[in-house]
């Protein structure tokens, strides 16, 4: 019973090891989606931040376009002050010049501002592309850890199932059927080690006279609470 019960404590780690690994092939894609979702918003940060700073630009461009029109006028209405006959029309002609003069004022003070602000802005764009650029290069770096560990996982539950079918088979059959019917029953979970007298399955405490025998491995011993199949593994304990 002794070699029985080892294959079988052997089995039930391998069965945890399956059950930890399938978890794993769950949370792998969770977390591979959340880092695109990072790298996205990100992305369109940044994308916003430009689009920003071209519509300041070309609000820029339009500006002055507009100065070289009110700076146009200024040239045409100086221009016609040789033409001027009377008093009353040079008057109009200066006034109508101090107009357009104060509408460059205004339009060259809001290039100014605009400037300012695209400087501005081309700063911070710089240092949030740097940002950026060394966040996605996380991104990208915990994205190959995870498809790595990916690949990895594939390779131990390849292994460990065929560790499973090898020990399935050696395991005597009641005892294996015993087991699966517990595991199903207790959230994969069929055999477990006793120590200290407590079962570590349901943590209920084990009689002194049968955690005796638990130590001795040499037979088939169920917790009295949770009917968990106990096994002695050591753990540093003193028989």
């Amino acid at each position: 019973m002794r070699e029985h019960l080892e294959l079988l404590w052997e089995l039930q780690k391998i069965d945890l090891d399956l059950k930890n690994i399938e978890e794993e092939r769950d949370r792998y894609p969770k977390e591979m989606k959340k880092l695109d979702e990072k790298r996205n918003l990100e992305k369109e940060r940044i994308h916003k931040e430009r689009e920003k700073l071209e519509s300041l630009e070309k609000e820029r461009r339009q500006k002055e376009k507009h100065l070289i029109g009110e700076q146009d006028k200024i040239k045409r209405s100086e221009g016609r002050m040789s033409e001027v006959k009377t008093n009353k029309e040079y008057q109009a002609i200066l006034t109508e010049i101090e107009t357009f003069k104060e509408a460059v004022g205004r339009v060259e003070e809001e290039i100014l501002l605009i400037m300012d602000e695209v400087e501005e802005l081309k700063k911070q764009l710089s240092k949030r592309e740097k940002e950026i650029a060394i966040t996605l290069e996380k991104v990208e770096a915990e994205k190959r850890g995870i498809q790595e560990k990916m690949g990895q996982g594939e390779v131990l539950w390849k292994e460990k199932l065929e560790r499973k079918e090898a020990l399935s088979k050696q395991v005597e059959s009641k005892l294996f059927k015993l087991y699966n019917m517990l595991r199903e029953k207790r959230q994969g979970i069929g055999m477990v080690s006793a120590r200290n007298e407590t079962c570590q399955g349901c943590f209920v405490h084990v009689p002194p006279q049968m955690f005796i025998e638990v130590q001795k491995n040499l037979s088939l011993i169920r917790c009295p609470n949770c009917n968990r199949i106990l096994h002695w593994d050591g753990n540093g304990e003193k028989k």
